[in-house]
């Protein structure tokens, strides 16, 4: 029956729609389209429809030096179809990392080596141990370095992980109080993360994107500095919407966060925001973010200075001024 139906039916339309460990499973039990249908060939176009779905193409990429193993192409293919929002978070912070020149030397994509792995991924059961985002953020952390560190993933045994030399727990759903503004939309793929006991965030991509932008971003070469400064106080009502206002895609991303002196029922916790404006989107090449913290705004970014002083800011920093407005935000001074 399987030999009468063309080869090409079986790889667009049969093996197509296959999960990869039914794809895996039929390589290994039929005879007639094992090897000759399911090759390494047809998972590394499957391959590259995800990189393309999650906008990571240039990002992240297999190593392509031929031959390619049935096994590693069939890993890879594996976790890029684990997650879907995961992936293209982790597409954000890869190009924030490049900015802040946390890549490797000769730049992106960060390709996920077979040797690595086979190593540390032998079976699917490896991957799930971990919640979905910080599982894909352990395939290619290790390729990511500040200052000389490895910004690898590291279990303690205390039950923190590492990542560098900043530690940091998961909070599960139900540990948050009922209310919690952390708790609606909270995701078992993505969870909260508590640092250094004060500090709770809503997600672990949000974690890692916070802390690119404030431990991580004084990489040799990066020269970020402050182009806009406003103390305007927390009544006021320019800032109460941009620390609370939904900001959606196309115009930045909100990293949220809280100090609650690592009490989840504390009636004095306080927010804080960053929204990156720019650096986030496929070919920009300046990071630039406004930080909402304590009734003040702040503006960085690592564009170089386009002018002399004492020039506009808009002609001292044009690229980084007009992402800002572009996402509604203007100089509140």
């Amino acid at each position: 029956m399987a030999s009468s139906v063309p080869s090409e039916v079986w790889r667009g339309r049969v093996v197509a729609c296959l999960q990869l460990p039914d794809v895996a499973s039929l390589r290994n039990t039929s005879r007639t389209i094992g090897t000759s249908i399911i090759t390494a060939a047809l998972l590394v176009e499957r391959i590259d429809g995800s990189l393309a779905r999650h906008s990571l193409t240039a990002l992240i990429d297999i190593d392509r030096t031929a031959p390619l193993p049935f096994t590693y192409v069939l890993r890879v293919a594996y976790v890029l179809e684990q997650g879907t929002e995961e992936w293209r978070l982790m597409g954000w912070f890869i190009r924030l990392a490049a900015i802040y020149r946390l890549t490797p030397a000769n730049g992106l994509p960060l390709v996920l080596s077979a040797q690595w792995l086979m190593a540390h991924l032998p079976s699917r059961t490896a991957f799930h141990q971990l919640p979905d985002a910080m599982a894909i953020y352990r395939l290619h952390g290790h390729m990511l370095t500040y200052q000389g560190t490895s910004l690898a993933l590291q279990p303690d045994d205390n039950g923190a992980y590492w990542i560098g030399n900043e530690s940091f727990r998961m909070v599960p759903f139900g540990d948050l109080p009922g209310g919690h503004r952390y708790a609606d939309g909270y995701k078992r793929t993505d969870p909260a993360i508590r640092w250094v006991d004060d500090w709770l965030f809503p997600s672990s991509s949000a974690y890692l994107l916070d802390m690119v932008l404030r431990r991580w971003r004084c990489e040799e070469g990066v020269n970020e500095m402050i182009v806009l400064y406003a103390d305007i106080g927390r009544g006021d009502p320019r800032y109460g919407r941009l620390l609370t206002s939904a900001i959606t895609e196309d115009l930045g991303i909100a990293v949220d966060y809280r100090r609650d002196g690592g009490n989840l029922n504390a009636a004095d916790q306080t927010d804080y925001r960053r929204v990156i404006v720019s650096g986030f989107r496929r070919n920009e090449t300046v990071a630039a973010y406004l930080w909402v913290a304590d009734g003040s705004i702040y503006l960085y970014t690592t564009e170089p200075s386009a002018a002399d002083a004492p020039a506009p800011i808009a002609q001292l920093s044009p690229e980084s001024i007009c992402a800002a407005s572009a996402a509604g935000i203007r100089s509140p001074a």
